[in-house]
C-alpha cells in the first residue's frame, strides 16, 4: 500500500471522527474545525508531497520531515494554549456560581426561619 494512500484513508477516518462526534454533540464546531482543517492540509500535503520540500526550503529547513514536526508542535502549542484560557475561563465561572449558590442557600435558610419564626408565633 502506498504512503499517500495510507495517509488518505487515516485522515477520511480522521474526519468521520469528527463529524460523528459533533453530530453526537460530544465535540463543538469550532473544534471541529480545526481538526477539519488539520485534514485538509494532510490531504493536500498528501496529493502534493513536493510541496513540503518547497515549504521547508522556502523557510530554510533542510528536511521537510522536520517542517512537519515543527508545524505539529505549534498546533499541539496552540491547542494547548487554547484549551488552558477555555479551562481557566470555566473555573472562574464555576466559582461565581458558587458563590451565588452559597449566596441562594443562605437567602433561603434565612427565609425559613423567618417562616419557622412566625410559625411558631401564631401557634402560641
Amino acid at each position: 500500500m502506498s504512503v499517500n494512500i495510507f495517509f488518505l484513508i487515516l485522515t477520511l477516518c480522521l474526519v468521520i471522527m469528527v463529524l460523528a462526534q459533533v453530530r453526537n454533540q460530544k465535540m463543538k464546531e469550532k473544534y471541529a474545525a480545526l481538526w477539519l482543517i488539520v485534514s485538509a492540509i494532510i490531504v493536500v500535503l498528501t496529493v502534493f508531497p513536493r510541496l513540503l520540500d518547497w515549504l521547508a526550503d522556502l523557510v530554510g529547513i533542510e528536511t521537510p520531515v522536520n517542517l512537519l514536526f515543527l508545524l505539529a508542535i505549534i498546533m499541539l502549542i496552540a491547542v494547548t494554549l487554547h484549551l488552558t484560557q477555555a479551562l481557566s475561563r470555566l473555573t472562574e465561572d464555576t466559582r461565581i456560581l458558587a458563590e451565588a449558590a452559597a449566596i441562594k442557600d443562605l437567602e433561603v435558610r434565612q427565609l425559613q426561619d423567618r417562616v419557622a419564626a412566625m410559625e411558631n408565633r401564631f401557634e402560641n
